[in-house]
């Protein structure tokens, strides 16, 4: 395709009717995107296909933050800084991710309490100055959803090939 007989303006005309196409593009594969940057964390579902991917991994390529990807996409290949996992429904990485967050922060809550509770045999300046967000019974109910998760989801496999040496 030869350029040179268009004008800048059809050019850039030209230019925004092949990012809009790229971006409208769905492979049929979902792409969720948890980024991390500069202490700001968020989820994108927007992403439909692997180009626009490769594009939001190139953005947080370490410098300005992090992108850790999720997909049902078993051939994905891209260069990314994070995580590069296969899960194979939504509602598998759902109940995942709310699996993670207890088994990662009921361990802080009861440490929290115990701390609470031994409160007076500690010294002044070490004792906490607000009680725990959640009591013993919360803990229990935390933990009892906890255990109703387990095994209802599908872990997600690691699709990040770390050198061209390293099997599939």
């Amino acid at each position: 395709m030869n350029l040179d007989n268009y004008t800048i303006d059809e050019l850039v005309k030209l230019k925004n009717e092949i990012t809009s196409k790229i971006y409208s593009f769905e492979d049929g594969y979902f792409y969720i995107c948890n980024v991390r940057s500069y202490g700001r964390n968020w989820k994108d579902k927007s992403i439909k296909n692997p180009h626009t991917l490769q594009e939001l991994c190139y953005q947080y390529f370490g410098e300005d933050g992090i992108v850790d990807v999720y997909t049902n996409n078993p051939d994905l290949n891209i260069e990314n800084y994070g995580e590069v996992r296969f899960i194979p429904t939504e509602k598998d990485f759902e109940t995942w991710e709310s699996y993670q967050y207890l088994k990662n922060f009921i361990p802080h809550w009861e440490a929290e309490l115990i701390q609470w509770e031994n409160r007076d045999n500690l010294p002044f300046r070490e004792r906490p100055s607000f009680g725990p967000m959640f009591n013993a019974e919360d803990i229990e109910k935390y933990k009892k959803e906890m255990s109703d998760l387990e095994g209802t989801f599908v872990e997600p496999v690691n699709l990040k090939k770390y050198s061209d040496d390293e099997e599939e």
